[in-house]
């Protein structure tokens, strides 16, 4: 008909330009399709969802438009097969039930061909024609101002990315003005460990050295001093009630100002060490005497201590004290007390004067030379007097014996606080600013303490300055120091021995076998046939006790300050080795138990990590003869790490892989600790566990002592203190470490006798 005639002729022109039109229109649809699909892969997540659905169902129509309408009735058309008269536009409920786009479905109307053969095309009836015309440009138009919403989406997206980096970058930087952030910083973590010191109402000037000094320690300190808590009453042993109550709360206080560990000012102190226990959470050693049992158990019983107090016989009437207290008996021949109350110039200690101490260091280590002279099976000296350490170096230097003294084992309990750089976890723990405190007489009081001090306090005023690394002699004083140099032959810095197992393994950093362990020179030495089976067995061939007995004396001959070994099996051989060698021997980090238990009221517990918790049984005469650990002690919690995954690689002697066995040895020890809430220091026996010390501290926020502990707290007796004391007398160590390999520092001889080569 016309009417159909002119329909198709408007959709359909004969004329080529018009087809070539239409096919290009609709690869321009195909590729708006195609554009459309990829704008929704990159939009957000939130709209990406609804974008798909309403572009799939714009494609719908579209494929509709571009086929003519298939799902209608067709009608042939001359050459052009079957086309639909229909344009099926799908509903969707957010759109109200019509087209997507707000375009009504329209239903198909067709009239059959005359004839309607296959091979004809039929041409849509009525006005169609116009509507599919308008539906297709309100589709288009609709694509476009999606295309545009996406776009602009996407430009609102980038923006808020770039708004939050720059936000990200604004945040750092301050966090780093605030705490002191940045490339070579350590992130702020938990505080650097602190001391507390109890002090006497005693009002003196500190020299550098002295506990009450600020510049003796390389931590911050904290002071707090007991209101009518004088030196005659620490010497009687015995408080008043006020007093006690006084005694009690700056316990308090100190912890409450983050003390890790607390100490007092005075010697005699230590009679109230009991009483301290059951107030404080945090180790506390009233007395340096608390290094007694661990230094006596690593020299021969042959071997003599010196100990040198202010007064001779100060440490008579604290007899049962010191015995219950820190197990050193004043009567036992082993130990030599001798006073310095005759020394020129430190009689200023008792007058509560400043000590001139380029006077009275070359009269204390005269004496110390005359009593050397006089008892030479003198093998160590400890300086009991809280005001002995600033000549700890002088000692050190002229006699070339260890010293200990109250900085000594105060640096004992703090270490085990802080963060070990050399192995382990790191940025855990915020670095010491390397600032102190001046302290003054009653600072840390409130107003009525102050008014219950008996003596005066001062007028001056504190102040933030930083740390010298030590005091300078007078120019009087030059010619004193050098005569003590002359005498005093220079060391070589100091140097640890470790014997080693035939035993070839690799270790990691932290292990006793990994030289970078250290902050100082270690020397290996291997003892062909002494198998882990062997050690673990206690008893040696006699052909091995002979190569163990040379290690020993070849270690020594090399000039180590202390001795140890690769195993804590060892310890059955602690009294071979002791008796071979005149310096310290510490073949077990157990050692140190004596000294970790006294510093803890009787009801709190040590955790101990063993590799095996069956190991330890069969040392338990061992250990109890030569340390004084019960292994049966209800006090002392032994675990083994037997089955932490990964940790199995200790036993079959392959690399340990660090990284993955932390978190299992932090995960059981949180377990203990839920089932032992009392428990207030960790002591990692295996010489393999130390490398997750420092997790263990950052978790927990325990002391966690280990072989490492234990090497240094022997090797800082020989050392040179940086802070104060003589200078220049020790060779400083170059920071530098030689790799070792088994069998190293052997003849070809005794090579040949290893069995793991």
């Amino acid at each position: 008909t016309e009417r159909e005639a002119s329909f198709t002729s408007h959709l359909w022109p004969s004329h080529p330009s018009s087809k070539r039109e239409q096919q290009q229109q609709e690869q321009t649809i195909q590729k708006q399709q195609i554009q459309s699909k990829t704008n929704t892969n990159v939009a957000n997540m939130h709209n990406g969802a609804m974008m798909q659905h309403r572009l799939d169902l714009l494609e719908s129509e579209l494929m509709h438009l571009k086929m003519g309408g298939m799902s209608g009735p067709m009608m042939p058309m001359p050459g052009q097969g079957m086309v639909s008269m229909a344009l099926p536009i799908p509903s969707h409920p957010s759109m109200g039930g019509g087209s997507p786009f707000g375009l009504a479905a329209t239903p198909s109307t067709v009239a059959p061909s005359p004839g309607g053969s296959p091979g004809t095309q039929m041409a849509p009836v009525g006005g169609q024609n116009d509507l599919i015309l308008s539906n297709h440009k309100e589709i288009m138009e609709a694509h476009k101002l999606l295309a545009a919403t996406m776009e602009a989406q996407q430009a609102k997206h980038d923006l808020l990315l770039e708004s939050h980096g720059k936000l990200m970058e604004a945040h750092k930087k301050l966090m780093a003005s605030k705490v002191g952030l940045g490339k070579d910083a350590k992130k702020e973590g938990k505080k650097h460990p602190i001391l507390g010191v109890v002090r006497l109402d005693y009002n003196y000037p500190p020299a550098a050295g002295d506990t009450d000094s600020p510049a003796s320690f390389g931590y911050d300190v904290v002071f707090r001093v007991v209101p009518g808590f004088t030196f005659e009453m620490a010497q009687a042993g015995k408080f008043t009630e006020a007093v006690e109550r006084n005694f009690a709360e700056a316990i308090k206080f100190l912890e409450l100002k983050g003390a890790n560990a607390i100490t007092g000012d005075c010697g005699f102190m230590m009679a109230f060490q009991v009483l301290a226990r059951k107030i404080a959470t945090r180790p506390i050693f009233m007395s340096s005497m608390v290094q007694c049992p661990v230094i006596a158990c690593c020299y021969d019983p042959k071997d003599q201590i010196l100990i040198l107090t202010a007064n001779g016989l100060s440490l008579k009437p604290q007899k049962e004290v010191l015995l219950n207290s820190c197990g050193f008996d004043v009567d036992e021949d082993r130990f030599i007390i001798r006073g310095c109350q005759d020394v020129p110039g430190f009689d200023a200690v008792a007058k509560g004067e400043a000590v001139p101490v380029e006077v009275v260091q070359p009269g204390i280590v005269k004496l110390t030379m005359e009593i050397l002279q006089q008892n030479p099976k003198i093998a160590g000296i400890l300086l009991e007097c809280t005001e002995l350490p600033p000549y700890a170096d002088a000692l050190r230097a002229a006699t070339g014996l260890s010293v200990w003294d109250a900085v000594t084992a105060a640096d004992f309990y703090i270490n085990a606080y802080k963060d070990n750089p050399r192995f382990g976890i790191n940025d855990w723990q915020a670095e010491w600013d390397g600032e102190m405190t001046d302290y003054t007489y009653g600072d840390n009081l409130i107003a009525n303490d102050k008014q219950e001090l008996v003596n005066k306090i001062g007028n001056a005023v504190p102040a933030k300055t930083l740390a010298m690394p030590k005091s300078k002699a007078k120019a009087k004083s030059k010619a004193l120091m050098q005569k003590i140099k002359r005498n005093a032959q220079k060391h070589a810095a100091p140097c640890l021995g470790v014997i080693r197992l035939d035993y070839n393994y690799p270790p990691a950093a932290g292990d006793i076998d990994h030289p970078g362990s250290y902050d100082y020179d270690v020397i290996f030495r291997a003892v062909p046939g002494l198998t882990f089976e062997m050690a673990q067995s206690g008893k040696m061939t006699y052909t091995v006790q002979k190569e163990f007995e040379a290690a020993v004396k070849w270690l020594e001959a090399k000039g180590v300050c202390g001795i140890t070994g690769d195993c804590g099996f060892m310890m059955a051989f602690q009294p071979l080795a002791s008796d071979i060698a005149k310096v310290p021997v510490f073949m077990s980090a157990m050692v140190q138990c004596p000294m970790i238990s006294v510093a803890f009221d009787k009801y709190d517990k040590v955790m101990i990590l063993t590799a095996n918790s069956k190991t330890l049984k069969p040392q338990k005469q061992v250990l109890l003869s030569q340390c004084g650990f019960d292994v049966d002690d209800d006090r002392f919690i032994i675990y083994g790490c037997q089955d932490v995954p990964g940790f199995d690689a200790v036993a079959k002697g392959e690399k340990v892989d660090v990284e993955k066995v932390t978190p299992g040895i932090v995960e059981l020890a949180r377990k203990i600790l839920d089932q032992e809430p009392t428990i207030r220091a960790i002591c990692l026996e295996c010489t393999e566990l130390p490398p997750y010390a420092d997790a263990l501290r950052a978790e927990f926020d325990l002391p966690v002592f280990d072989a490492i502990t234990c090497a240094d707290f022997f090797v800082s007796a020989r050392k040179d203190n940086p802070r104060f004391g003589l200078n220049q007398w020790q060779n400083d160590w170059d920071g530098t470490f030689e790799e070792y390999t088994l069998g190293q520092n052997l003849t070809d001889v005794q090579k040949s006798a290893l069995l793991n080569a």
